[in-house]
């Protein structure tokens, strides 16, 4: 919670803190508390709370009866960006209202370019006579294009936290914490989602088009393989282990007989 060091004396913010990125019973209850007070301009009061799915089961079900009957002058904001992983109860007391992401990534030069690197590295591997002569290239490729591309998670993930930093009220060590982690977790699942597309678009490009049903299949274990190893990040995997797991998979996908 963030009392006396806001943007304004009627707005509150409550935050995911810790490692585990969780919004505790205990901060839950002190926001109750303040909303219950008077407040302190006379007008009205707000709360935003910040990745509302981390709430846990005990914190949802304590903000239950303030969510239904707010205090008057009081207007509470639920940010999510997986409304579905809040409790059905929680969900049910709000208005949604969806607002599209920017997806800023997407104009990032490097990313286009190792985009395009990834692209012609599939190709490589569909390419069994190119294979035949060099087996030792397309590994080293694997190997570059995981460290290029944990490299570009880092440095965009470290450009939009300085972005957020700058735009957010103070906050404490914990909740910064947590809020860089969410950034950085939204950075990968955005770029991972359109590196699920850019497979798509090169096994379905014209020239191959007369492989498709072989490539079908071998397309439907590559994207497999990615949302598996996606999945293992969510539970902490390291981001080096998971991508090159994911390259290294998909090396043996494609040159597959």
């Amino acid at each position: 919670m963030e009392e006396g060091r806001r943007d304004h004396p009627d707005l509150f913010h409550l935050r995911p803190a810790g490692k585990a990125r969780i919004i505790s019973v205990e901060k839950t209850r002190e926001l109750i508390a303040l909303l219950n007070r008077t407040s302190l301009q006379g007008g009205a009061k707000a709360a935003i709370i910040h990745e509302a799915d981390r709430m846990r089961k005990e914190a949802a079900n304590a903000f239950l009866k303030t969510l239904e009957e707010p205090p008057p002058g009081t207007y509470l904001l639920l940010l999510s960006t997986r409304p579905y992983s809040l409790l059905a109860t929680i969900r049910s007391r709000c208005l949604v209202a969806r607002v599209p992401s920017r997806e800023e990534s997407l104009g990032n030069e490097e990313w286009k370019n190792w985009i395009a690197r990834y692209q012609d590295w599939i190709r490589l591997l569909l390419d069994r006579e190119r294979i035949r002569l060099d087996r030792v290239g397309p590994l080293l490729e694997a190997y570059g294009l995981s460290s290029s591309l944990i490299g570009l998670i880092n440095r965009m993930s470290d450009s939009a936290c300085k972005d957020a930093d700058d735009s957010s009220p103070p906050m404490e060590d914990k909740e910064r914490d947590a809020m860089e982690a969410g950034i950085r977790r939204g950075v990968r699942t955005t770029l991972f989602g359109h590196l699920s597309d850019a497979t798509r678009t090169v096994v379905t490009a014209d020239e191959l088009r007369g492989d498709l049903p072989k490539l079908g299949v071998k397309l439907a274990r590559a994207l497999s393989s990615l949302e598996r190893n996606a999945s293992l990040l969510e539970v902490n995997l390291k981001d080096e282990a998971a991508i090159e797991n994911f390259h290294l998979s998909s090396l043996r996908i494609w040159t597959a007989k």
